[in-house]
Formats: C-alpha cells, structure tokens, sequence
C-alpha cells in the first residue's frame, strides 16, 4: 500500500459540503496529502492523517485562490472535518478521524502490511535516514516560503485598480526578499495578505489625500509600517474633510441646542 491510494466512501454523496465544489474538493485534495505513516518535521511529530502545508501551498495543489482556500477551510474546521495547528511560516492540517476512513481488515491489506514490515527492516543506517530526513525538511520550508512569497505577490498585485505599482518577481536573495520572508516568520503568511487587503480602505495609503505620499511594496514590509497598516491606523486617520465651496471645512451643529438658544429656553 505505502500510501499509493486511499480509501473514499459513497456516505461522502450524503456529506454536508459535497455539493460545494471547493470545499469538497479541498478535502479530497488533504485526504490525499495526508501522511500515511507518523513522520516529524522540525522537531514536530506529524501523526498519520496529518501534514504540513500553507494556504498558498493549498492554493497552489487544487488551483483554488488563496481567499477560496481560506473560505473551505474554514467550513471544515466549523463541522470537525479538519484542525490545524499554526505556526508562523507554516501549518500542520489534521484530517479528523483520518484512520476511521482507511482503516482495513481485508487479506489483502494484511499482506500488504506484513510486506512493508518486511521491507522496513531492511538495513538502512542512522546517518542516511537522517540525510534523508533532513534534505526533506529543508525542500519543504523552502517550497512553502516559495509559495508564500508569491501568494504575497499575487495579493499585492490586486491593488493595480486603487493604484499602487505592480511588482513581477522578488529574486532569492536580494533584501527585498530578506525583509519580506523577516516578515513572513515575524507575522504569518495570511496576516501579510491581510495586510495588503487594509489597503483597499485606506484612502491615505492610496495616495487620495495626501500628494506627498506614495506607497511601494519596500515601505509596506517593513516591520513597523506593517503593524501600523495592520491594525488600520491608516484607515480613518488621514480620511479627507469634508469642505464647503469656500474650502472651509465644514462645522457640525446640535440644531436642537441651537433652536434652544436662540427661543431663550
């Protein structure tokens, strides 16, 4: 077996989410990415039905966008299908109730079992599986911050209509990169893209009410421009007035005090 396959059930025709295309399409996509056996990853035991990914990841598998991953995962996580334990740079998904749905008592199952325990006591020494082990955790961080990065990049991109500048690429190893992966591992992938959403309701970020200010995608990664951007300091702060045709901003009155004054009441 060794994982080449997995199990589906017809009771999945009766599943909640089966006729939202994404979501049930997203669940296929994790029972298929699911481990087969108990692994690790950076000191981490990652239990059979688990695995590490990231939205972008996940995106990127199924061609769903990252805001339609997003939304299925969180249909999953509200009916108990699916957890995830997260982390900065990347996710641990757990399928729920992963073993119910591949467990097997069939002969064939049985020698297929006895044939992987057969082939597991092959000699194979320390050093090589940890070579092995290693080289495995290195390709997987360094394809999530990948993933990562150009989720950011397609994130930002979307904001071309409310006029901010386009990027097309950021090399591997260029500071640009540097600070922007800083921030990644500071503040998470989808708070990053969160980020970058702020800015369609910023008019003061777009650069409608302040001529002086134009903002690129260098300003925005660093650290503490962020955390202001994040937290919509920039949303209501710089908002324009609103001015009469004398270019007075314009005063609000209480017309109930008003009439009381001028009645001597």
């Amino acid at each position: 077996m060794k994982g080449d396959y997995i199990k589906i059930n017809r009771s999945l025709l009766d599943w909640d989410w089966y006729g939202d295309i994404n979501t049930c399409r997203l669940f296929v996509h994790m029972l298929l990415r699911a481990n087969w056996k108990d692994g690790n990853f950076r000191g981490e035991e990652i239990k059979r039905g688990s695995f590490v990914s990231s939205l972008s990841k996940l995106s990127d598998e199924t061609n769903l966008s990252v805001r339609e991953v997003r939304t299925a995962i969180n249909h999953l996580e509200k009916t108990g299908e699916v957890t995830i334990n997260r982390h900065s740079k990347y996710s641990v998904f757990t399928v729920n109730n992963y073993c119910a749905y591949q467990q097997s008592d069939t002969q064939a199952d049985k020698q297929v079992t006895g044939n992987r325990q057969a082939s597991d006591k092959q000699a194979t020494t320390i050093e090589e599986r940890k070579k092995e082990r290693r080289k495995e955790y290195i390709d997987t961080d360094v394809s999530i911050m990948q993933h990562s990065v150009s989720a950011i990049i397609d994130a930002w991109n979307q904001l071309e209509p409310y006029g901010i500048k386009m990027i097309y690429r950021i090399n591997q190893g260029s500071k640009r990169y540097t600070s922007l992966t800083e921030l990644i591992n500071q503040f998470g992938e989808e708070k990053v893209i969160d980020g970058i959403d702020k800015v369609k309701a910023s008019e003061f970020l777009q650069g409608k009410t302040d001529a002086r200010f134009s903002l690129n995608f260098d300003w925005f990664i660093r650290p503490d421009n962020f955390e202001k951007v994040l937290e919509g300091k920039y949303a209501e702060k710089f908002r324009k007035q609103t001015r009469n045709n004398n270019n007075f901003e314009r005063r609000r009155y209480d017309m109930d005090d008003l009439e009381s004054k001028l009645l001597g009441r």
